[in-house]
C-alpha cells in the first residue's frame, strides 16, 4: 500500500512537472498564430474580387463566393487559436485558388 501511494505521489509530481519543461522547449506559439485583423481583412477583399470578376469565370467564382463569404463571417466571429489557424489556412487555399482563377483568365 505504500508503495502505491509512493508511486501515485511520484507520477503526480512527474505529470505536474512535464508540462512546464514542455513549453520551455516549444516555440512561442502566440508568434505562428495571425492577426485576426489582418486575416479578416485578407478574407472581405477575397470576397471582393471574386464578386467583380469577369461573368467569363462566373462558373468558377459561384463556387468559390458561397465558401469565401461563409469563411469570412466565421473569421469575424470570436475563435479558439485552433479553430482561427484552421480558418486561416482555409482562407490561404481559396486565396491561391482565385489567384490561379485570375491568372488562367489573362
Amino acid at each position: 500500500m505504500k508503495l502505491r501511494r509512493a508511486a501515485c505521489a511520484c507520477a503526480l509530481a512527474m505529470s505536474a512537472l512535464a508540462p512546464a519543461s514542455l513549453c520551455a522547449q516549444m516555440p512561442n506559439l502566440g508568434s505562428m498564430i495571425p492577426d485576426k485583423a489582418a486575416v479578416l481583412e485578407q478574407a472581405k477583399k477575397l470576397v471582393a474580387e471574386l464578386v467583380a470578376m469577369k461573368p467569363a469565370e462566373k462558373g468558377k467564382v459561384d463556387a468559390l463566393l458561397p465558401q469565401a463569404t461563409q469563411l469570412n463571417s466565421e473569421l469575424a466571429k470570436p475563435q479558439p487559436p485552433s479553430r482561427f489557424a484552421e480558418l486561416a489556412g482555409q482562407l490561404g487555399d481559396l486565396q491561391k485558388q482565385v489567384s490561379a482563377l485570375k491568372a488562367g483568365s489573362n
